[in-house]
């Protein structure tokens, strides 16, 4: 019955964006911050039953590796104008839209601003209401990858999206009704429009050959306990010459692998020192096992890219 689902809201603004990464729980994701300074991000969240509506900014360029909720589709707008992001290697620009599939994991490179609304549709529910609007055709298996949309359509959903979240504002818990039939609506005109479009040549599903390769070797570098692998050792294993390698990165992250590679064990160290006591692990331990052998260096390099020391981080868990 309308109205009977149960509606949570949740705002957050955080400097952390591991903190950001958990605050959508039912998300299995990673986030890397792949450029130098503090970060900022926002999130503000509408939960109506299963369905997740939310907009989510990310004030520095991050890395995402991960899966929609359990037995979800995931749907992603730009709400904002600026530089092309990368999905699974292929380019995405301000009218696209990206789509990931239920357990299909999938990698995400933002430009160094993301402002983005992002739904969480069950696939019982893109099911029913894809039935419906296309008079019994499933079309699911086709809804991964990213898909140009024409300007004025993503103006649409833009305006739709804001629309719902400023009515979820507004509306206390007594007007659950009102809010739950604006979720259904606003979810079955992005539907629709998705279905509207797909029979456009723009569909893009496929990862590209850059992206596997820059996967694969920033794979290889997070479970390379040592921190030791190499360019080289990269280049062997993956069997690709050193000018492959490069283009990959640059075409996939912007970045040469280089710093890609560094900033990602720049991660890896943040992550260890901030789900760590600091009576259990020694800073130049993590720093050592990750590849850094020069313990002022190190510093410099993590206190120029998280805005903070190693320590400090350490010592706030």
């Amino acid at each position: 019955m309308l109205g009977t689902e149960q509606v949570q809201r949740a705002v957050l603004r955080t400097s952390d964006f591991e903190e950001l990464q958990e605050a959508t729980s039912d998300w299995d994701q990673q986030y890397f911050q792949m450029e130098a300074g503090q970060f900022e991000g926002r999130l503000e969240l509408v939960q109506v039953g299963s369905r997740h509506i939310f907009r989510e900014f990310w004030g520095k360029k991050l890395r995402y590796r991960g899966t929609a909720p359990a037995g979800s589709f995931a749907f992603a707008i730009r709400l904002d104008q600026g530089e092309n992001t990368n999905w699974m290697g292929q380019p995405v620009d301000n009218d696209s839209v990206i789509f990931q599939a239920p357990g299909r994991e999938a990698e995400f490179v933002s430009s160094e601003e993301w402002d983005a609304l992002v739904l969480s549709i069950s696939d019982e529910e893109v099911f029913s209401v894809l039935m419906a609007l296309t008079g019994g055709e499933d079309m699911r298996s086709v809804l991964y990858g990213n898909l140009r949309l024409t300007p004025d359509v993503v103006e649409k959903l833009r305006y739709h999206g804001r629309a719902f979240l400023n009515l979820s504002r507004r509306k206390c818990s007594a007007d659950n009704v009102e809010i739950v039939k604006s979720s259904e609506q606003f979810t079955r005109l992005f539907l629709w429009e998705i279905v509207q479009a797909l029979d456009s040549p723009a569909l893009i599903d496929d990862p590209s050959k850059s992206s596997k390769i820059v996967s694969q070797a920033t794979e290889m570098v997070i479970n390379e306990y040592s921190g030791s692998i190499g360019l080289l050792e990269i280049c062997s294993e993956l069997k690709v010459s050193l000018r492959t390698l490069h283009y990959s990165f640059q075409d996939v992250t912007g970045m040469s692998p280089a710093t890609w590679l560094r900033r990602i064990r720049l991660n890896q160290v943040h992550k260890t020192l901030k789900n760590a006591s600091p009576d259990d692990i020694m800073v130049k331990q993590v720093a050592l096992e990750n590849g850094f052998f020069h313990a002022g260096h190190f510093s410099k390099q993590y206190l120029k890219h998280f805005g903070c020391l190693p320590s400090e981080t350490l010592q706030a868990t």
